[in-house]
């Protein structure tokens, strides 16, 4: 092979290089560029949604705050207390009532009585 006929190969193996290292570095930029503008959108709606959030928790703070909550609860005729001793279950640390608690005792017994009187209700008629 001639001197000249090797710097010819060698240009045109050198051109399909530079072509092939440019049409990559191409697409690895509109890939990056895509993933930017993926990135700024994903970036504003989590900005977005954060000021959502400080909205709404905002708005449930001022809900439940204690007079406004009195206040809607007059409103509607209604009123809170807190429970009575006899009321208050507590729990073990597996989540089962305590044994001997008297408010464990009634709820049982009242259950009973009214899976009974769930079978004694007679049936409607229309």
């Amino acid at each position: 092979m001639s001197v000249v006929a090797r710097r010819a190969m060698f240009g045109a193996s050198f051109i399909g290089m530079v072509a092939v290292v440019t049409i990559l570095n191409l697409l690895a930029s509109s890939n990056c560029t895509h993933l930017m503008k993926e990135i700024g959108r994903k970036e504003r709606l989590i900005e977005k949604l954060d000021g959502d959030l400080a909205r709404e928790s905002a708005r449930w703070e001022a809900m439940m705050a204690s007079v406004p909550l009195e206040q809607s609860l007059r409103n509607f005729g209604m009123s809170m207390h807190y429970a009575k001793p006899s009321q208050i279950v507590r729990l073990d640390a597996n989540g089962r009532p305590r044994p001997g608690q008297i408010s464990v005792a009634r709820m049982a017994e009242r259950s009973a009585a009214a899976r009974t009187a769930q079978y004694a209700k007679p049936a409607r008629r229309r």
